[in-house]
C-alpha cells in the first residue's frame, strides 16, 4: 500500500567546507534600483538643474540679498517721504486756491469802483487813446514828489516812459527848466505813476510838463500840470 521513502544521497564535504549560500536576488535588485537612483539626481543636477554653489559663492549671494532687502527698504521709506509730501503740497495748493478764489472775490467791489473812478476823472484835454487824467506835484527837501494817473483804450500792454520837463525857480532867484530822465511805464488800461525825484540845485518846481513817450521816445500823451508849494 504504501511507497518506500527513498533514502537521501549522501554527499561528502571536504573537510571544513561549508555550503555556499546563495545572494538573494531581491537585494541585488534593490541595489541596482539605488544606484540607478544616485545616477539619475546626479545627473538631472548636472545637466537641467543650476549648478550648485561653493561655500564663497553661498556667502556672496547671503550678502547680495542682504544689500537689495536694505535698498529695498529705504526705496519704500524714500516712496513714503514721498507720498507725505506731495499730500502736504497738495493740501497747500487747495489752501491756496481757496485764497485765491476769496482775493478774486474781494477784488470785484475793488474792480467796480476803479471803473467808477475811472468813469468820474475828467477827460485829458488832448484826448487821445492814451490819455493824462490827473497829475499832482510837490516840492519837498530839494526833490518833487509826483502822482500821474494814465488811462489807456487799446488792447495789449504799452511799454514806455514818462518823462517831466520842469520849470522852476533856484534860491537865486534865477528861473530855468530841467529835463529829467524818463520813469519807466508798462500801462495796460489804467496805472498810477507816483515817487520822488530830485531836482538840481534845490530848485523849486513851479509848472512841470508830463510827456508820455513810447519805446522809442515818440511823445503818445502830454499834459502841463502846475505843482503845489
Amino acid at each position: 500500500m504504501f511507497g518506500r521513502s527513498k533514502p537521501s544521497p549522501f554527499k561528502p564535504y571536504a573537510f571544513g567546507a561549508k555550503p555556499k549560500r546563495r545572494f538573494p536576488r531581491w537585494l541585488l535588485w534593490l541595489l541596482i534600483g539605488v544606484v540607478l537612483g544616485i545616477a539619475g539626481v546626479l545627473f538631472v543636477q548636472e545637466e537641467y538643474l543650476p549648478p550648485r554653489l561653493s561655500a564663497g559663492e553661498s556667502r556672496q549671494l547671503t550678502e547680495q540679498y542682504n544689500q537689495a532687502s536694505l535698498a529695498l527698504q529705504q526705496t519704500r521709506s524714500q516712496l513714503d517721504e514721498t507720498r507725505e509730501t506731495l499730500a502736504a503740497q497738495q493740501a497747500e495748493r487747495a489752501t491756496l486756491a481757496e485764497e485765491l478764489d476769496k482775493a478774486r472775490t474781494g477784488l470785484k467791489p475793488l474792480q467796480n469802483d476803479l471803473a467808477m473812478l475811472k468813469d468820474a476823472l475828467p477827460p485829458d484835454p488832448r484826448g487821445g487813446t492814451l490819455q493824462i487824467r490827473a497829475a499832482r506835484f510837490f516840492n519837498r527837501d530839494g526833490g518833487m514828489d509826483y502822482h500821474v494817473v494814465l488811462t489807456r483804450e487799446a488792447s495789449g500792454t504799452f511799454e514806455g516812459g514818462v518823462q517831466f520837463a520842469v520849470e522852476g525857480r533856484y534860491p537865486s532867484g534865477r528861473t530855468g527848466t530841467v529835463t529829467l530822465d524818463p520813469v519807466g511805464l508798462t500801462l495796460s488800461d489804467y496805472e498810477n505813476v507816483h515817487g520822488v525825484l530830485p531836482l538840481p540845485d534845490n530848485m523849486q518846481a513851479r509848472q512841470i510838463t508830463i510827456r508820455v513817450l513810447d519805446g522809442n521816445g515818440r511823445m503818445q500823451a502830454m499834459r502841463v500840470i502846475n505843482a503845489r508849494n
